[in-house]
């Protein structure tokens, strides 16, 4: 299983689009920064794995972390 996720979220609904598996941090963070620069119109968000749940640690929107 992996630790973290970058999870895609539509900006206008607020839903999960989709969402990626990385078991490091740093490079779920990495995805999500260059991933919203190119995409103005969904939320990249980062997730970490807490007991089979995935809780939100940071998101970015335009490149920059909201």
């Amino acid at each position: 299983m992996s630790n973290y996720r970058v999870c895609k979220i539509e900006t206008e609904h607020h839903k999960s689009v989709n969402f990626m598996k990385f078991d490091d941090k740093e490079d779920a963070e990495h995805y999500a920064k260059n991933e919203s620069a190119s995409d103005d119109k969904n939320i990249y968000e980062v997730q970490k794995n807490h007991s089979g749940e995935f809780l939100q640690i940071k998101s970015y929107l335009n490149g920059q972390e909201m």
